[in-house]
């Protein structure tokens, strides 16, 4: 009989058929939060400084940038920011005041006014929807295709306004909610402790430092949604596995169990795992919304003093489910957390190649999921220990893998990808999916048969989830060994994976992904990418070890 597990990974729903209009609209008098969209100034500093500080080649690959130096490059002037705010607060003047700041690089404007204010500036309604599964409420426009520019023009708006806010948050299309836990998924492999990672992944024994309790020391994981850990069962898994004390150092934002519609699994995952297969300070960081902002999220790391710059994140769902616009902006975001030597791990997801449609899963197109499809990212996707005593894996058949529709292929991929899309037997039908947009995962970690303890009792789970913050927590060493030899943080590595060969640990060739519907009655469809010596659509380059990648990073 097979052994079902929680899978521990949230996706996203799709826009509109997800988020249910319960008919009611905002109170005149409440206030609005909005975040208005600027066009940058010089918007390709980003990716020229990307790639030089991130090539080991550049001359420039040890000199850092700030904050002030990707707001002076591409953020609007203090006169335009004051220009725009001006003419937001001369509109509907009877009605209450409206406030206005620019955000850390000027390329967003932070704005708060009263419905009353907010729905005559904007011509529209703000009306209530709740999320599908949770006791959440948004308020957002009525109309889900607004047209920005045609409002402007109607208010004669002037140019410095028509021609540099390009969207505001809260109108037009919705943003993608967070679904609840799948469920449902047969286990594969034998059981993984964080021991047994430490042990295969070559983290046990390293020689730790704590001399400081964040920046390129340390690593973090995210939360979205009302998500809390026990500090308790940190403690007790220590104590199971006799393994070092090391709690959750910092909080950003709130760990609260007592929260209405409080989630636990997925971030006790992400705490036990960063927390126990190193020994560096770990922090948590609460973005409190069930919706997937990534905006907000940025924004709290690159403001937030000393923040880790290993970063793991569990959360994403289907690129169709994002639109376009919102990819592009989150993934200008992505870029200035490299600029400014964040490294981003993202769990590749647990439905295989599923495509959603309306919101679920289905059978049919292969789609990847986002934002592991972001190529300033490090895609994880999923693999399981075949074998007690051994170090063998194989690929997790549930792990998000294949080909993006929205990112075209870096060139930095193209060696690899190619020689797989070649050479590979038993493909799936290439009509399926995009073979020329980039290609996940990028690495692979444990998925399956994860060993925690949750509120005292020990569990099994499941997901990419587990397998993200395992391989961040190695990458942690890495920079602890960087920081030995006088180098800086690791940054954006991504194109680094390829450009050095690929041999970063153990390379998975047994096993293939499938197409799965996910949810709870999670259906599998056909098989997808079979694993191949090298890198391939289903487990990257394959899992780290921790002295290879000191040999190509430190």
């Amino acid at each position: 009989m097979l052994k079902l597990l929680v899978i521990a990974c949230f996706c996203v729903g799709a826009f509109g058929l997800l988020w249910n209009p319960t008919g009611r609209r905002s109170p005149y008098d409440e206030n609005v939060e909005f975040r208005i969209q600027l066009l940058k100034n010089n918007p390709q500093w980003l990716d020229e400084t990307l790639e030089v500080v991130s090539d080991p080649k550049s001359k420039e690959y040890e000199i850092y940038r700030t904050n002030e130096d990707i707001r002076s490059n591409i953020g609007r002037s203090d006169r335009e920011i004051h220009q725009i705010i001006s003419w937001f607060k001369k509109q509907c003047t009877e009605l209450c005041p409206l406030k206005g700041k620019a955000m850390i690089h000027a390329d967003f404007i932070q704005m708060s006014t009263c419905t009353a204010k907010f729905e005559c500036i904007f011509d529209t309604q703000l009306v209530q929807y709740k999320h599908p599964l949770y006791d959440y409420f948004i308020y957002h426009s009525k109309d889900t295709s607004y047209d920005l520019q045609k409002r402007f023009k109607d208010l004669n708006a002037p140019a410095v306004v028509r021609e540099l806010v390009v969207n505001v948050n809260n109108v037009g299309r919705l943003p993608p909610p967070l679904r609840k836990f799948s469920s449902g998924f047969p286990y594969q492999g034998v059981k993984v402790t964080p021991v047994i990672v430490a042990e295969n992944y070559g983290t046990k024994g390293f020689q730790n430092d704590r001399s400081s309790n964040g920046g390129q020391l340390a690593n973090a994981f995210a939360e979205f949604g009302k998500q809390y850990f026990f500090p308790n069962d940190i403690a007790a898994i220590q104590k199971h596995y006799n393994l070092p004390n090391n709690s959750v150092a910092e909080i950003v934002g709130v760990n609260d169990p007592s929260a209405k519609g409080a989630q636990y699994m997925e971030c006790t995952l992400d705490s036990t795992y960063l927390t126990n297969v190193v020994n560096q300070p770990t922090w948590g960081i609460f973005i409190p919304t069930f919706q997937l902002d990534y905006v907000t999220f940025t924004q709290t790391l690159m403001s937030t003093a000393n923040c880790p710059k290993i970063i793991s994140i569990s959360y994403g769902g289907a690129e169709s489910i994002f639109g376009t616009d919102n990819m592009n902006t989150i993934d200008d975001e992505f870029k200035k957390l490299g600029i400014l030597k964040f490294t981003l791990f993202f769990s590749a997801g647990d439905t295989g190649v599923g495509n959603t449609l309306d919101g679920d899963f289905q059978c049919g197109q292969f789609e990847a999921n986002y934002p592991a499809s972001s190529p300033y990212a490090v895609a994880v996707g999923g693999s399981y220990l075949r074998e007690t005593g051994t170090s063998e894996e194989g690929v997790w058949r549930y792990g998000g893998s294949g080909f993006s529709t929205h990112n075209k292929r870096p060139s930095w991929q193209d060696a690899a990808v190619t020689k797989y899309l070649s050479s590979a037997q038993n493909l799936p039908d290439s009509s399926k999916y995009n073979n020329t947009g980039r290609a996940v995962p990028d690495l692979a970690a444990y998925a399956t048969n994860l060993r925690m303890i949750v509120q005292g009792n020990l569990q099994y789970i499941d997901g990419t989830s587990g397998a993200a913050p395992i391989t961040a927590a190695v990458f942690t060493y890495v920079n602890v060994q960087r920081m030995r030899n006088g180098k800086g943080p690791l940054g954006y590595i991504t194109p680094q994976l390829y450009t050095s060969g690929g041999d970063v640990g153990q390379d998975i060739t047994y096993g293939f992904t499938q197409q799965t519907t996910g949810g709870d009655f999670n259906i599998l469809c056909a098989k997808a990418f079979p694993a191949v010596s090298g890198w391939d659509a289903a487990s990257g380059h394959g899992s780290v070890h921790l002295d290879k990648l000191l040999k190509i990073f430190a």
